[in-house]
């Protein structure tokens, strides 16, 4: 059974690090497309201050051909070539190892990572090449693929919001996102967003109190 690797890591060798380490962003990884897998193209969302952003990522080494294909004023969407100063390239470390990249996202000088992996040993061998190349890693998770326990009552839309609330800081105070925004993000109404969150809480709270019980 393939199993889900939530870390997170960190290093100054890896792709946008001195943009990154410069400035007060966030980016939430879109997608990554690899002609060459050491030099892999990369889509993604950025939020905070844009222009130091744009100052910065036009003085990384570790990025050229840096496009701004979305615009909505808060955020835009980039994207980004590796270049050969980068040190440490993930893409081909996980993709050998047969995983693949279910979310990344940047913050707070760590990224954060969701992996799937065909096994656990495929988790420890990733681990172990990321440590060997420098790269502070720090597990946060290791589940099988298909859960017995709470959450698994979720519809796929209720979850979808879940994770993009928990993504955007919803849940944090002050709070990094609003409904409005959310709905935004995901094509639908502010009430939607509104529902999809009030019953997910409740199936999750359910569930878990079930789980707990052993009902």
């Amino acid at each position: 059974m393939s199993v889900i690797l939530e870390y997170a890591f960190r290093s100054d060798g890896l792709v946008l690090a001195p943009a990154l380490d410069a400035t007060d962003v966030r980016l939430d990884l879109e997608g990554v497309t690899a002609s060459r897998p050491t030099h892999p193209q990369l889509f993604g969302w950025v939020k905070g201050d844009l222009d130091a952003f744009d100052a910065a990522v036009a003085e990384d080494p570790t990025v050229d051909e840096v496009t701004v294909l979305s615009d909505h004023g808060d955020r835009r969407l980039y994207r980004f070539r590796t270049t050969d100063d980068v040190e440490t390239v993930l893409y081909p470390l996980w993709v050998d190892l047969g995983g693949e990249a279910l979310e990344a996202h940047y913050e707070g000088e760590w990224w954060r990572s969701q992996v799937r992996f065909p096994d656990r040993s495929a988790v420890s061998a990733y681990r172990d090449t990321l440590l060997d190349n420098g790269v502070e890693f720090r597990l946060e998770g290791l589940y099988d693929e298909e859960p017995s326990g709470p959450g698994v009552g979720l519809t796929p839309e209720q979850r979808e919001t879940l994770k993009l609330a928990y993504r955007r800081g919803y849940f944090e105070v002050p709070r990094g996102t609003t409904a409005a925004d959310l709905a935004a993000e995901l094509g639908v109404s502010t009430q939607a967003v509104s529902e999809r969150l009030r019953r997910g809480y409740a199936s999750l709270v359910s569930e878990q109190v079930a789980f707990d019980e052993g009902l």
